[in-house]
């Protein structure tokens, strides 16, 4: 069996608020891109899931042992299915950590819906909440790719998800990882503080860039409303990512965004042949650069 296991990207986030429990609650738009981990799973001895990782992009060790999240996923799995026969899963790594991307997250995912497949699982609606229960008490993102849709809006930690359709292709998008990852919880609490005013105005921002995705709209028209309140957060990291999104916008990027938490920073251009163009421009710089788009 395997999995493919896409890479997202926020074209708008929005921090709403903080939970008792030191969560932060988001407004988000969240989008799958073709860039992918690839899980390979086939049955093997010894009554439980056991890991290999294949690391394409060697940047960072991965450890694979008990704390990956694809093995915490299968654990889970096995737990809640109660599944007694063992699985090699191969992982290969192709999207960057610590870059906002999800890769873990969707990782994690891949993990779970693959698994079912491989063990011909039926998921009915109450294997899907069992599922997606799993998927939040393993990261905010998970839910989102155990979705089949390609585009969601989600609130809450981000668990709370509203599927969304959109029919015409987004432009390509060039995303660049400028080599350092960036830690998700000092940028959430390093966010400086907000006036509700401002919070809701951006909110109905994000009516207005929905409204204009889902119109098919040209990317002049909705590239201004992309948001991300993250790169607002008072760290060195984002003084970094701001300069990569210059970067990025000098070469001929449009809409030009950080995803997530960072460090990855994303934008859009008009064509492939474009695509290729900033591609190249962007050789100059020591960074991970891809030509890519949102799933179709």
């Amino acid at each position: 069996m395997k999995v493919q296991c896409p890479a997202k990207v926020n074209l708008f986030l929005e921090v709403t608020g903080r939970r008792k429990d030191g969560y932060h609650t988001l407004s988000t738009l969240f989008a799958k891109i073709n860039l992918y981990d690839v899980l390979d799973l086939e049955f093997a001895n010894g009554g439980k899931p056991i890991l290999e990782i294949v690391d394409e992009l060697g940047t960072a060790p991965l450890s694979a042992g008990p704390d990956n999240l694809v093995l915490r996923a299968a654990d889970a799995f096995y737990r809640a299915f109660r599944v007694g026969v063992g699985v090699k899963i191969v992982l290969t790594k192709r999207i960057p950590m610590g870059a906002g991307l999800g890769g873990g997250s969707s990782d994690a995912a891949g993990t779970l819906l693959g698994l079912a497949k491989l063990f011909q699982i039926e998921l009915n609606a109450a294997k899907r909440r069992t599922l997606h229960e799993i998927g939040v008490k393993l990261g905010a993102d998970v839910p989102f790719f155990l979705k089949d849709a390609n585009f969601c809006r989600a609130a809450g930690i981000g668990d709370r998800l509203r599927t969304l359709t959109i029919h015409k292709s987004l432009p390509f998008m060039v995303l660049a990882w400028p080599g350092f990852p960036s830690p998700t919880g000092p940028v959430y609490t390093a966010l400086p503080p907000r006036r509700r005013a401002d919070i809701l105005t951006r909110l109905s921002q994000l009516d207005r860039l929905v409204r204009s995705l889902k119109r098919g709209r040209p990317v002049e028209e909705w590239g201004g409303l992309l948001f991300n309140r993250l790169e607002q957060a008072e760290l060195p990291v984002m003084t970094e990512v701001a300069q990569a999104r210059r970067i990025l916008e000098a070469a001929g990027a449009r809409g030009v965004r950080m995803s997530g938490s960072g460090s990855s920073v994303f934008g859009n251009v008009s064509s492939h042949v474009e695509g290729e163009r900033v591609v190249k421009r962007l050789q100059a710089y020591p960074w991970k650069v891809y030509l890519t788009s949102c799933h179709g």
